[in-house]
């Protein structure tokens, strides 16, 4: 096989130039931390100066990989930099107890979730953009997958209430399990809108498409209309009967949008393998394409 056939697309020098600057932001809080672990209090914080070193290295990978040091795999480059990130982020914020001395890591971590997950975008959209239709079939296993999990998490840990409450550490992922779920219903209703485009697959007819794809934001709509957003709180008489029933039927519809989000992701990926550039420069050779219906609906 030829040269050609085995090497990707170059990434565009606009995205490594923002993979190298979050890189080094990364680095340089790192840096900053270590020193702070060290001179603040009055003992080394032992476990979050571990975590650190690895962030350095994360760092340093990322901005390897913002000069093309891992042009075979650019994308599994920004995933691992990203996930180690990520990782030793929330496990040394946890192994300091959320502070260093008298001051709160709260603001520290969000700032580093947010540059780690810069990265991951990155690399997600570098690969993505390979195959056309792979970023919308991402963007609704995205969707589909947050709506899960947000709904869950709230029901969970917060006792079904969508107003983010408490402070610190509780009251970050409280809002970011909420806007999950809110978030993702406007976009549910436009997928279900695009089920209806004269483009999408008719494999599954349409008049069952739409009703199927609407089903969570409606369903999720009305519950959180009945209960007030307080989704744990009973209510009295049949208002109490009609929330128990919504929120069972919230359940079983929130089971296939963590199925079909999880599905969709990995196709999308999966379809940017690869086979596709191989096959860009042997036409004779199969391609794996997203399906019409899976961009389109």
């Amino acid at each position: 096989m030829s040269k050609s056939m085995n090497s990707l697309p170059t990434p565009p020098k606009s995205l490594m130039m923002l993979t190298g600057l979050f890189s080094g932001l990364v680095l340089l809080s790192a840096a900053a931390t270590l020193i702070a672990a060290f001179v603040i209090p009055a003992r080394p914080v032992w476990p979050l100066i571990g975590f650190e070193v690895l962030i350095v290295f994360a760092g340093v990978y990322g901005v390897l990989a913002a000069r093309g040091a891992f042009s075979e795999g650019p994308g599994l480059a920004h995933a691992c930099v990203s996930g180690t990130v990520f990782a030793a982020s929330v496990l040394g914020f946890l192994g300091a107890t959320g502070q260093i001395g008298e001051h709160g890591l709260q603001s520290w971590l969000l700032a580093r979730v947010s540059l780690s997950v810069s990265i991951g975008l990155i690399g997600a959209w570098i690969v993505l953009r390979r195959t056309p239709g792979a970023a919308l079939m991402a963007v609704r296993g995205a969707t589909y997958t947050a709506a899960a999990i947000g709904f869950a998490g709230v029901l969970m840990l917060f006792d079904g209430n969508l107003r983010p409450t408490g402070s610190g550490t509780r009251l970050i992922a409280h809002a970011a399990l909420s806007a999950m779920a809110v978030g993702s219903l406007p976009l549910c209703i436009v997928f279900a809108l695009l089920a209806l485009s004269p483009k999408a697959d008719d494999t599954i007819p349409k008049w069952m498409r739409f009703p199927s794809i609407l089903a969570t934001p409606a369903i999720a709509a009305g519950l959180l209309i009945l209960t007030k957003g307080a989704m744990g709180t009973p209510l009295t008489g049949s208002a109490d009967v009609a929330r128990i029933s919504l929120l069972v039927a919230l359940s079983l519809v929130l089971t296939g949008m963590i199925c079909a989000g999880v599905h969709l992701l990995v196709s999308a990926f999966a379809s940017c393998t690869m086979e596709h550039d191989a096959a860009r420069a042997d036409p004779i050779a199969p391609t794996l394409m997203p399906t019409p219906g899976a961009t389109s609906s």
